[in-house]
């Protein structure tokens, strides 16, 4: 199971996509449509009319919502519904130091259950990587960026720490540091040359070190980060 998803209408609803894949479409188009200035800050987010919106039923919907508020990407308060939350720098930090926690661990574990096959299949996300940065299509760097790491995630061969990385869905604060990012494409893509390479060495304690250093990069704190500012906040 990876990250990538396929490109289908809203209109096969049912037929050809699972209604939780469809959902996972719903919280991008969400997140899109906050990192664009479409929905600001405070805005409310009616179930019903952006499933009239996306044409599609409200149930998708429905747990997109869910899950975005779980995320501390929107909020819900008594009488007043769901709505945009405001997030920070510092929002993000803390959201990094935690996912560097799992993944470092999960790089030592990879490091070593590692085989040449797996290295293969690293190295061809990661050539795919390049060249969506050559095209400077960021959206398929960021979908090839979650699906490398999760692909980490399975090497490690630990379900429980893969079940706990996918429910904290740290994909999706990727795409908000990818939109909200000054950094070139193709450097965010290059990154991972370094990390595939400690993977490499088999080296479980070097693996980990990088993967920390890795994933907190991409995090640092507010006064170090190369974020554009957020006139949202």
């Amino acid at each position: 199971m990876t990250s990538r998803q396929p490109q289908i209408e809203p209109a096969d609803e049912g037929r050809y996509l699972p209604r939780v894949v469809l959902s996972d479409r719903v919280k991008e188009h969400i997140v899109d449509a906050v990192l664009n200035g479409e929905l600001r800050p405070g805005d409310r987010i009616v179930e019903s009319t952006l499933a009239r919106q996306l044409g599609v039923s409200q149930a998708p919907v429905r747990e997109a919502i869910r899950d975005l508020v779980l995320l501390g990407f929107l909020e819900t308060q008594p009488y007043k519904g769901t709505s945009v939350r405001s997030f920070t720098p510092e929002e993000l930090w803390e959201t990094y130091t935690v996912r560097a926690a799992l993944e470092s661990l999960a790089a030592r574990l990879a490091a070593t259950h590692l085989t040449e096959g797996d290295v293969q299949a690293l190295q061809s996300i990661l050539d795919e990587m390049m060249e969506a940065a050559r095209q400077q299509d960021r959206d398929e760097l960021v979908q090839l960026d979650n699906y490398f790491h999760e692909t980490i995630l399975q090497i490690s061969r630990n379900k429980t720490l893969y079940q706990l990385w996918k429910a904290l869905e740290f994909g999706t604060w990727t795409i908000v540091t990818y939109r909200k990012s000054s950094y070139d494409p193709a450097y965010l893509a290059a990154r991972h040359e370094e990390l595939l390479k400690a993977l490499e060495s088999r080296d479980p304690e070097k693996a980990m070190r990088v993967m920390q250093h890795h994933i907190e990069d991409m995090g640092k704190p507010p006064d170090d980060m190369n974020l554009e500012t957020d006139k949202a906040t």
